[in-house]
């Protein structure tokens, strides 16, 4: 009985679990969608294709390149004049595969328009699960992922719209994290097929990977910082979907330099809440920004202020943990 009610209550959550707020028209969904993803374009377009600008994507955009050409993208770094630390490839094939059509087009414009693709979907997905989350967009998360040409908007899309779920596959540490969240077993078997195909056409490319990033010393498990030990305490609210994905986020190696924490807009049940979320986001941002001095290694410098983006989180989760923890308890002596 025990476990036929945790299958339950797991199928149920993840049946809707990001829909919060009433429903948006379809113009809503229409113009939130085209102004995000017109204004990611051109921003996105404009920051990665700078000249000598070190973007996140012109790695994996020049992996693409070298795979289409024939190449193994593991064993082929990025130029040093882009690339000042030689940095190897440190994404999954399925990534270079899902990255391929647009290694095809100069770098400003590819970047402009998978940025364009990513934020529209998130754009798309929220409108669709509740117009409370558009504080996102306004999040230094999202300007910093706009900057790079990050992967998080598209992760956010791929979260809130299931059909698109399967690019989870491209960053799995924070991909994992979603699906544990919401689980979708069409999710999972759509990411088997990709996985399948990307080791049949080399088997070899897990165990490069794999050496690639074994030992990146930006990467940082939020839990194991200073005070992470305190995020535990989203397992109080481990039956709510996003109680699962701050918990499990918090658990899995990430940057935290801002970008990769997108994802913790999901927390947020109303707009006040969200507001406040990107509020934080831009002051934690700009604050890391005003300490910084002439030879930082400002991604290091980066992390406390990033990290402060997950108490925020949790502190949001956990009020409204209790807030219907009170609400069900003066329901029950009523019924």
């Amino acid at each position: 009985m025990a476990v036929s009610r945790s299958v339950n209550w797991a199928l149920q959550s993840a049946s809707d679990a990001w829909r919060i707020g009433s429903p948006s028209s379809a113009r809503q969904r229409i113009v939130l969608t085209a102004v995000v993803t017109a204004v990611s374009f051109v921003c996105a377009a404009w920051l990665i294709g700078r000249p000598g600008y070190a973007s996140d994507f012109a790695h994996y955009w020049h992996g693409a390149r070298v795979l289409i050409d024939g190449g193994n993208p593991y064993r082929s770094p990025l130029p040093s004049d882009v690339n000042p630390g030689l940095d190897p490839a440190l994404y999954p094939l399925p990534a270079y595969l899902l990255l391929a059509p647009f290694a095809l087009l100069p770098l400003g414009v590819a970047g402009g328009l998978f940025m364009a693709i990513g934020a529209g979907l998130a754009a798309l997905g929220v409108a669709r699960t509740g117009l409370a989350r558009a504080p996102v967009f306004l999040s230094a998360p999202f300007l910093l992922a706009l900057s790079l040409g990050q992967w998080s908007p598209l992760l956010l899309g791929a979260t809130l719209l299931p059909w698109a779920s399967w690019v989870m596959v491209a960053k799995p540490n924070l991909g994992i994290a979603t699906w544990l969240a919401r689980p979708d077993w069409r999710t999972a078997a759509a990411i088997a097929v990709v996985l399948v195909v990307s080791l049949a056409l080399s088997p070899e490319w897990p165990r490069e990977w794999i050496d690639n990033v074994s030992h990146r010393e930006e990467k940082f498990i939020p839990l194991f910082r200073p005070g992470g030990f305190v995020l535990l305490a989203a397992a109080l609210a481990w039956r709510r979907a996003e109680g699962r994905l701050l918990l499990v986020l918090a658990a899995v190696p990430q940057g935290l330099f801002f970008s990769d924490q997108l994802l913790l807009w999901l927390v947020p049940r109303t707009l006040r809440q969200s507001l406040l979320l990107s509020i934080f986001s831009v002051m934690s941002f700009l604050a890391w920004q005003a300490g910084l001095e002439t030879g930082d290694y400002y991604v290091r410098e980066a992390v406390p202020f990033a990290s402060a983006l997950y108490f925020a989180a949790l502190a949001i989760l956990l009020s409204n943990w209790w807030s219907d923890r009170q609400a069900s308890s003066r329901r029950a002596p009523a019924a």
